[in-house]
Parts: structure tokens; C-alpha cells; sequence
């Protein structure tokens, strides 16, 4: 049943991706603005009422640390998705990295609490299956704001459900949903505010306070730049993250 379902929902979202107009891949494609609005003020509220109450206490609370294991050791999970992505472009340097510090983190840095990769100088750039879909030409198809997760697009929904599947099966014996809401609850608690030039908050939607002129479109149009951005690699590896939704996201620069 699993299975059936996801397949289902990959199915649906490569073809709401090759539906798209042809337009260049930094301009986003929304022709569910209505609802993507709803989506967005949904989040922005829970962020204020619930997520961002809930982190700030944990972060008060919990060792930092604590916190920064609990980041290291989703983040980690995710480098197996970075080695093949990587490979599927054809960047074996970046997949041998990956899977240097996946085995070096799994095993000195306790199953990736500690990342040790890094401090010897082991350092990949996270990638997902979203770019790897973008280096081979797929359009980003219509662009989605997923209540709770956030922004997406109907490629790196493929990208993200995708690895979630794939992941599930490895930590939580093939529960994909349980999965995804024990990383996104994980990253999100161990998550700290990088200032304004962060991409997307801990919940998924920047607040409408902090924001000037129209907060859905500041998000959409960020959301797009990035995308593009990470599909030609030209942010830094070090300004990179893996991200909840398994995705990457932008945590400095």
C-alpha cells in the first residue's frame, strides 16, 4: 500500500512538472496562487503560534550541543541522497566525498551525531534529486507551498517524496510518514535563525512581520532563485545545508 501510494504521488508530480509552460527555470510557474496563499498564511500563523514558541523553548532548554547532534545526525542521513545525486550528474569527486563522510560520520562520529568529516576537511555539496532532475532539463513544473513544509515545486516533490520513501525504510522500518514528521519535527527544533538572508525558516514560511511588500511573493520568488541557483551549483558548499523535506536550503551568504 505504501508503495502504491507514493508511486502515485510521483506520478502526479512529474506530470503536473512536464505540464509546464516553457519558461526560463528562475521564473516560477504558479497557477495555484489561491490556495499557495492559503497554504502560506496557514504556515506563517503556525509558525508564530506554535513552531516558533516550541523552538525558542527547546533551544533555551536543551545543551547546544544536544541541538547541534540532533541537526548533525538528520543532516548525515542525507548524504547517501547527495552521493547519488551527485553520481547521476556525473559528479563522481562530490559522490566519493559524500560517501567519505557518510562512512566517517556513521561510524567516529557515532551514526553522524558528531560530524567529524568535517573537521578533516571532508566537505561535499548537498544535492538532492531535485537538481539532478533539473541537470537532465525537467522543468520546475507549478510551484506548491505544502502546508506545514513549506514551499516546493512539482520536481522537487519527486526529489523529496522520493527520498523520504527511500529513507523510511532504513530508520523507520518503510513508514514514510512517520519519517517525515520525525525529521521534520527533528530539524526544525534544532534549527537556528540565520538572520534575513535565510531561504526558509524552521516552519517552512518566513513571518509576514519580518517581511516587506508581499510576503507570499518575497518566498516564491526566493524559493525560485534558489532552486535555479543550487541547479547551476553556484552557492558555495559551505553555505548549504541538507534541509527538512529533502531538500537543501541556504544557511548563510
Amino acid at each position: 500500500m505504501q508503495v502504491r501510494i507514493s508511486t502515485s504521488w510521483l506520478t502526479v508530480a512529474f506530470a503536473l512538472a512536464a505540464a509546464a509552460p516553457a519558461l526560463a527555470d528562475d521564473t516560477i510557474w504558479d497557477p495555484l496562487e489561491a490556495l499557495n496563499r492559503a497554504s502560506f498564511s496557514f504556515n506563517a500563523a503556525l509558525a508564530k503560534v506554535i513552531a516558533e514558541p516550541v523552538t525558542a523553548a527547546y533551544q533555551k532548554v536543551v545543551p547546544e550541543p544536544v541541538q547541534t547532534g540532533v541537526g548533525d545526525f538528520f543532516t548525515n542521513l542525507r548524504e547517501p541522497v547527495t552521493a547519488v545525486s551527485s553520481g547521476l550528474q556525473g559528479d563522481f569527486q562530490n559522490a566519493g566525498t559524500s560517501v567519505g563522510r557518510f562512512a566517517i560520520n556513521s561510524t567516529v562520529g557515532i551514526v553522524g551525531i558528531f560530524d567529524v568529516a568535517t573537521e578533516l576537511g571532508w566537505v561535499s555539496r548537498p544535492e538532492d534529486i531535485g537538481t539532478t532532475l533539473c541537470s537532465y532539463g525537467f522543468h520546475a513544473g507549478p510551484y506548491i507551498v505544502v502546508p506545514i513544509l513549506g514551499p516546493t515545486t512539482a520536481r522537487e516533490a519527486v526529489g523529496a517524496l522520493g527520498t523520504y520513501y527511500a529513507l523510511a525504510g532504513l530508520v523507520t522500518g518503510d513508514s514514510t510518514f512517520n519519517y517525515l514528521v520525525t525529521d521534520r519535527v527533528a530539524a526544525t527544533l534544532s534549527t537556528k535563525p540565520s538572520g534575513a538572508s535565510a531561504d526558509v525558516t524552521p516552519a517552512g514560511a518566513q513571518p509576514v512581520a519580518a517581511t516587506v511588500g508581499d510576503p507570499y511573493a518575497e518566498q516564491r520568488d526566493a524559493y525560485a532563485a534558489l532552486r535555479a541557483d543550487l541547479c547551476k551549483n553556484a552557492i558555495p558548499a559551505t553555505d548549504l545545508k541538507a534541509s527538512p523535506f529533502g531538500s537543501v536550503t541556504r544557511v548563510k551568504g
